[in-house]
């Protein structure tokens, strides 16, 4: 498989998700937040997490870590969980983005660690936990060998993914884009390639706020498209019928009006 899809924060504004759908886009990271500036939620996380679920798109989130310690790192993990973790569902992985400057300088072994820990820590509680972070930093910054079990996302402006790294994500562009415009819904985005079916992982493992039946319901798409055909009923019995299967009445009435209406 390959998909496109892209990356988002608080620098791109509010966000026309309609518009970057008919562009092509299948699927979105979202950053949640980060520690470089005390731990913080980014201001545009909740809006851009609910518009992507009223969307339908698989949706996964990334943390920018500044943690300098094992402890730190710990402490990251818990006010991310807390603030920007619990009470949702991400249907692709949760990442760590190592590339802050005070991690970079901390040497190979200690940098390693750290990360470890964030994952594993995260890993414990119920995440499909990932690594985000250049193919120069992986190479140069950690022992990437002691990571291969975390997802990895890699950012490599180039025209062709690094062999060097089984398939996952690739973050093929940004301000500067070999591929395609560097702009999706007509603000810079960084771009992506994805390779793996994390949704179909994530939600059969029951992780990232899934339950098990989650891991059989089909996706928001195919709902609003039985619904339109009237497989669903109408008025309070839809309602109805769709809560009773675990579905969100208003994210997939969001999608039937998208299909219908634009």
């Amino acid at each position: 498989m390959k998909q496109f899809g892209i990356d988002i924060s608080v620098y791109q504004g509010s966000f026309n998700f309609d518009r970057a759908i008919s562009e092509g886009v299948s699927f979105v990271i979202i950053k949640g937040g980060g520690g470089n500036a005390g731990n913080y939620v980014d201001f545009r996380f909740a809006e851009n997490y609910d518009k992507a679920r009223a969307h339908g798109l698989p949706t996964g989130v990334y943390w920018y870590s500044a943690a300098c310690s094992e402890k730190a790192a710990v402490k990251e993990v818990d006010y991310f969980e807390k603030n920007v973790l619990h009470g949702r569902q991400f249907s692709l992985p949760v990442y760590i983005d190592v590339e802050h400057t005070k991690m970079l300088s901390l040497g190979k072994s200690k940098l390693t660690a750290i990360v470890k820990k964030w994952c594993d820590t995260l890993e414990k509680r119920g995440y499909f936990v990932g690594i985000y972070a250049s193919s120069s930093y992986f190479q140069n910054y950690m022992n990437d060998a002691e990571l291969q079990r975390f997802a990895h996302w890699v950012a490599a402006w180039n025209k062709t993914y690094p062999s060097k790294y089984s398939p996952g994500l690739w973050q093929f562009g940004g301000e500067t884009n070999l591929l395609r415009s560097n702009k999706v819904a007509g603000v810079v985005c960084d771009q992506d390639y994805l390779y793996v079916d994390y949704p179909k992982i994530i939600k059969e493992n029951a992780l990232n706020g899934f339950s098990p039946e989650d891991g059989h319901k089909k996706d928001i798409h195919t709902i609003a498209l039985e619904v339109i055909r009237g497989e669903w009923g109408n008025g309070a019995e839809r309602r109805r019928r769709l809560k009773a299967a675990g579905y969100d009445y208003n994210v997939v009435q969001a999608e039937v009006n998208r299909i219908l209406y634009g």
